[in-house]
């Protein structure tokens, strides 16, 4: 089952918690799960992409996505990691979109990531 919820260090303006929900919080997983360092974390020093590594890592397109798709499986097993996709930008940045449930979650090097539907990415 897929996590519906993901809680921010920080609140509303009732000073109840941020919550992020469904697209939302599947977002801000892989976004955390991509930035993150391998080693960031004592618990698990193994987890992260550590996206910084690839920053100026051209023709690293492969090792990238399976990076990606061995960290899904690894930290976030209840998302089927059926489809990472790689997309360098004429600016030479790595724009990254992986599919879960006909939803495309796109990492763009400039902005945080933004879940999209198959319906936006066929427009």
């Amino acid at each position: 089952m897929i996590k519906e919820r993901e809680y921010l260090l920080s609140t509303d303006a009732f000073k109840t918690p941020k919550v992020l929900k469904n697209q939302e919080a599947i977002a801000m997983l892989l976004l955390r799960l991509i930035l993150l360092d391998p080693g960031s974390d004592p618990l698990h020093p193994d987890m992260g992409v550590g996206i910084r590594q690839y920053r100026y890592a051209m023709g690293r397109e492969e090792e990238l996505k399976t990076r990606i798709r061995e960290q899904m499986n690894q930290y976030l097993p209840c998302f089927p990691a059926g489809n990472v996709e790689l997309e360098v930008t004429s600016d030479k940045l790595i724009n990254i979109k992986i599919t879960i449930d006909d939803v495309i979650y796109v990492y763009d090097s400039n902005e945080a990531p933004v879940p999209i539907t198959l319906e936006d990415a066929k427009e």
